[in-house]
């Protein structure tokens, strides 16, 4: 079963390390809903078994 992870970053221009981990679920709604949320982020991405598969959100 894929894994999804959720990071998010405050930065407009985002560079590799300031993205911090939000939500890891095996569930592939719950990380689609929380990476279209906005609260307390500019960016959210989406990464599916460690690779990125939704960059800025």
């Amino acid at each position: 079963m894929a894994t999804y992870q959720v990071d998010g970053t405050t930065r407009s221009q985002p560079g590799p390390d300031d993205w911090q981990p939000i939500l890891v679920t095996e569930d592939p709604a719950e990380a689609t809903r929380v990476v279209h949320e906005t609260e307390g982020t500019f960016w959210r991405r989406l990464l599916e078994d460690g690779q990125i598969v939704l960059p800025r959100v």
